[in-house]
C-alpha cells in the first residue's frame, strides 16, 4: 500500500507557537497510513523540544535535527532522501492541513498514474485565526503550464503531493532562494505532468509582506527567468515577466513603507463563502485548542 509522507520544513525562529497545530492537523488525517518527516533548519527556540515530545507520543513522527541552517532547498532534498514511501506530501511548519487532505490527493494520484505532482487550494489566514480567503487555481497540466514564463505555474508549494521518483529526478536548486518551487516546476514541466485540485485542503498562514524575503525571491526569479529565456529562445517572454517581478518589488516596498500591506495581500485571495469560513473556524478551534 502506498503511504504518503508529509515533509514539514521548519525554517524560522518563530515556529515554536505554530508547530503544534501543524502536527495536530497531520495526526487528525482521515488517511492513517502516514509518516511525518520533520526537518528542522537550525531553529533556536523551543521547536526541537516540541518535535521530540511529539515523536515520543507517536512513532510515525520522525524529526531530523542537526543544529545547522542550510536553507529550504537543501532541507527539502534531504527530506526526500529520508523518506521511505513512494508518495510525498509537503507542508511548512506554520501550515494547517484539512483532515481529508492526504486521502483526497492520494486518491487522485492513484486514479491518475500519469500525474507526477498534484496541488490544491488553500485558505489563507492570519496568526489570530482570521481567514483572509481561499487561493485556488485548479487545472490540468496544459492549463497550468500554458506559458510558464509569462504566467508562472500556479501550483501552491505547501499543497504539493507527488511521487518520490519525481522529487529525486528534479531536486530543488539551492541557488533559487525564495523561488525554488517555481524553478523546479519550470525545469521539469516538459517531461512531467502536473495537476491542481479545486478543493481547499490546506490553511496557509500569511500575516504581512516579509519585504526582505519577497524582494530577494523576486530578484532570484528574475535571474532564473533570464537564464531560462536565453537557453530556450524565449527572451521576450522572460524580459516581460522580469519587468513585472521588478515592478512587484517596487509595489511591495511602497506598500510596506506606507503601511498599506493589506491592500496588496487582499488582492491575492478570493472572497470566502460562509461555508468556507465556518469550516475554517472549526479547524482553527480544533487544532489550536491546547
Amino acid at each position: 500500500m502506498m503511504e504518503p509522507l508529509s515533509a514539514s520544513s521548519c525554517r524560522s525562529e518563530t515556529w515554536q507557537g505554530t508547530i503544534d497545530p501543524a502536527v495536530r492537523s497531520i495526526v487528525a488525517q482521515t488517511w492513517k497510513a502516514w509518516e511525518l518527516v520533520v526537518l528542522d533548519d537550525g531553529s533556536t527556540d523551543g521547536t526541537v523540544q516540541r518535535l521530540r515530545a511529539w515523536a515520543d507520543l507517536d512513532d510515525r513522527i520522525r524529526p531530523f535535527v542537526d543544529g545547522c541552517s542550510l536553507g529550504i532547498s537543501a532541507r527539502l532534498n534531504e527530506g526526500v532522501r529520508h523518506i521511505r514511501a513512494p508518495i510525498i506530501a509537503r507542508m511548512d511548519g506554520d501550515d494547517i492541513c484539512y483532515p481529508h487532505r492526504l486521502e483526497t490527493q492520494l486518491a487522485f494520484l492513484r486514479e491518475n498514474p500519469e500525474i507526477d505532482v498534484v496541488g490544491a487550494g488553500s485558505m489563507v489566514f492570519t496568526s489570530d485565526g482570521t481567514p483572509r480567503g481561499p487561493r485556488s487555481r485548479p487545472g490540468g497540466h496544459e492549463e497550468l503550464t500554458a506559458n510558464p514564463l509569462l504566467n508562472g505555474i500556479p501550483l501552491a508549494h505547501p499543497t504539493w503531493m507527488g511521487r518520490r521518483s519525481w522529487f529525486l529526478r528534479f531536486p530543488y536548486d539551492p541557488r533559487a532562494r525564495g523561488c525554488e518551487d517555481w524553478e523546479v516546476l519550470v525545469r521539469g514541466h516538459t517531461s512531467s505532468r502536473y495537476a491542481s485540485l479545486p478543493d481547499v485542503l490546506l490553511g496557509y498562514r500569511e500575516d504581512r509582506i516579509k519585504l526582505r524575503r519577497s524582494v530577494e525571491a523576486r530578484l532570484h526569479e528574475v535571474f532564473f527567468l533570464l537564464r531560462y529565456g536565453a537557453r530556450h529562445r524565449r527572451v521576450l517572454s522572460s524580459l516581460i515577466r522580469s519587468a513585472g517581478e521588478l515592478a512587484k518589488c517596487a509595489r511591495d516596498t511602497m506598500a510596506v513603507m506606507a503601511r498599506r500591506q493589506d491592500l496588496v495581500l487582499v488582492r491575492r485571495n478570493q472572497v470566502p463563502s460562509p461555508s468556507e469560513i465556518a469550516t475554517w473556524k472549526e479547524l482553527w478551534a480544533e487544532f489550536t485548542d491546547s
